[in-house]
């Protein structure tokens, strides 16, 4: 049994003790750093279990029937040694190096933390992590039916099941991914013609079209157009229930195994406080939780996940057809979320998904997490001629430093700027209610200045633009979003403020890389910073430049390109 992850996870029953170091803030962790050879550098951190006796601290050994301890995780050399299922197992061919150190962390259930998601890669993860949500649904199902055969047995034994049926859910931004996601697991599952998938014109007419019309001339950046790829609708949500020999789509959620949705598109099914239709229940038993394109959820609404993360393994408040006494102990217990595993991609390491890895997940099973040195950062890809200012903000609280960011920037940034009287300066704001902010204080200075943000409708875009270039205003004040969604050729630029540094760092270079280049002007970037900046910043600037910028006692650091 040990020989199976799945399992030895979801048989036994957690220990008092180690339910006790689980729910300590923090837990007690034990650290281990890996190297890999495709993967890099690794992080892994279990559980510690310790007990006071004696004023001595003494190891607690666990032995059956509660769970074990996670073991450090060891690259498989096969396929085979995956212990996957064999239906599954028969179909998986020519899985890369990079695929096996994958596979061989997220099929023994670690949390699991990849921030060098890109678009070379992004086939290769999505094809591991189909393969681990099609072996956990197959081999649950096994049990299940196994079970159903089995007319006398120990009462335990025959708990196999959850408090409601969805045991996968995966997140992702756009249909287009959810589409792929969803032809991945059926080219997985059916190496038969018999094979059959249940609603599929439907789901193909439904999560296809749709596309962007990227114009050819004056084209938006690469990746741009592989981000907005397909059908790129961000309000979905779609059941899959998995038998022997089909795929049911567009099952309702309680009869189905994996749930692929949009934050949105399952926002809309939980809902609010109050509402009579709202219904959460089905995340009362998930076992297996992904996100894939994290980083776009932040660019789309970040409060939606949280909403999610929120109302994962509450008491369902219906039965919805379960049969308790087939229910595990653990899930009964209220210990689901001690089961769950976490699995986060994205394109960058940020504040907001660190957090949802330490926050929000309680999973025995321990972490795992890439932390791969970045040498240089987005800022080597500036080539014009610029001076980059670095100003930090040395604040206590995540709140001190919004109203300490909010303080400096009018008292030192904009007084400098309207001595100066330079025009063409463009501030960046990624938040928007700091852009409110800004915008409002402006306004009541009276400074010369026009605004673009995600709410602009294109009238006034081009408006403003034109205003902008022509010197007619001094300020371009200019949201994140609205660069994200748009990608818009600003002209005219000659000086950035970076009220924040961009959450995604290539816009950092690519921004810069704007600025017109007319002699005799004297070009500027200034950028304000943090320690609750530090993963953007790393980004940036590279790890070990970010690491003296934010230990050292000098208050501004300035860099030159283009030299």
């Amino acid at each position: 049994m040990e020989d199976d992850p799945f399992l030895a996870r979801y048989t036994y029953d957690l220990s008092p003790e180690l339910i006790t170091c689980l729910n300590d803030k923090p837990p007690l962790e034990e650290e281990t750093i890996l190297e890999w050879s495709e993967l890099g550098k690794l992080i892994f951190k279990k559980p510690k279990l310790t007990l006071v006796e004696d004023r001595r601290v003494k190891a607690l050994e666990e032995t059956r029937p509660f769970a074990k301890l996670p073991k450090v995780p060891v690259v498989v050399d096969s396929v085979k040694k995956l212990v996957l299922h064999k239906q599954l197992a028969s179909n998986i061919k020519n899985v890369t190096k990079f695929q096996l150190e994958l596979l061989s962390i997220i099929t023994r259930y670690h949390d699991f933390s990849y921030t060098e998601r890109n678009f070379d890669n992004a086939e290769e993860l999505r094809y591991c992590y189909c393969i681990h949500a099609i072996n956990h649904v197959l081999k649950s199902r096994d049990i299940v039916v196994e079970n159903n055969d089995k007319k006398d047995g120990d009462e335990d034994e025959l708990r196999d099941q959850g408090l409601t049926r969805p045991k996968v859910l995966i997140l992702v931004p756009f249909k287009d991914s959810a589409y792929r996601i969803i032809n991945m697991m059926i080219s997985l599952l059916s190496p038969k013609e018999n094979f059959n998938v249940v609603h599929k014109n439907r789901f193909v007419e439904e999560f296809t079209g749709g596309e962007l019309t990227l114009p050819r001339k004056n084209p938006k950046p690469e990746d741009f157009e592989k981000t907005f790829v397909g059908n790129i609708d961000d309000a979905f949500r779609i059941g899959m229930a998995v038998t022997k020999s089909s795929l049911k789509l567009y099952e309702n959620f309680y009869n189905s195994d994996i749930i692929i949705a949009s934050p949105l598109g399952l926002r809309m099914i939980i809902g609010a406080e109050g509402e009579s239709s709202r219904d959460y229940d089905f995340l009362s038993s998930v076992e297996v939780l992904m996100f894939d394109q994290s980083e776009i959820f932040l660019m789309q609404n970040w409060d939606h996940v949280l909403h999610i993360m929120n109302h994962f393994h509450l008491q369902p408040k219906e039965a919805h057809g379960t049969d308790l006494q087939r229910v595990r102990n653990w899930s009964i217990n209220g210990l689901s979320k001690h089961y769950r595993q976490t699995i986060l991609f994205s394109s960058c390491k940020l504040p907001n998904l660190m957090a949802i890895l330490k926050n929000r997940c309680a999973s025995y099973g321990g972490s795992v997490s890439v932390v791969n040195p970045i040498i240089t950062g987005t800022i080597s890809h500036v080539v014009c001629s610029l001076k980059q200012f670095y100003h930090k903000l040395n604040s206590k609280t995540p709140t001190e430093s919004i109203k300490q960011r909010f303080e400096y920037f009018i008292n030192k940034i904009l007084t400098q700027l309207q001595a100066s009287s330079e025009k063409h300066v463009l501030i960046y704001v990624p938040s928007y209610f700091d852009f409110v902010c800004i915008r409002n204080y402006l306004k009541t200075e009276d400074y010369s200045f026009v605004q673009i943000s995600e709410y602009t409708k294109p009238g006034k875009v081009a408006r403003a633009r034109d205003l902008f270039y022509h010197g007619e205003c001094q300020i371009l004040l200019y949201s994140e979003r609205f660069h994200f969604y748009n990608r818009t050729k600003i002209r005219g630029i000659e000086n950035i403020i970076f009220y924040q540094l961009p959450t995604i760092a290539g816009f950092y270079s690519e921004l810069c890389n704007s600025i017109i280049d007319n002699d005799g002007c004297t070009r500027n970037i200034t950028a304000l910073y943090s320690h609750y900046d530090a993963c953007v910043l790393t980004s940036i600037v590279g790890t070990q430049r970010a690491k003296y910028m934010l230990t050292s006692e000098q208050k501004i650091h300035m860099f030159h390109s283009g030299t």
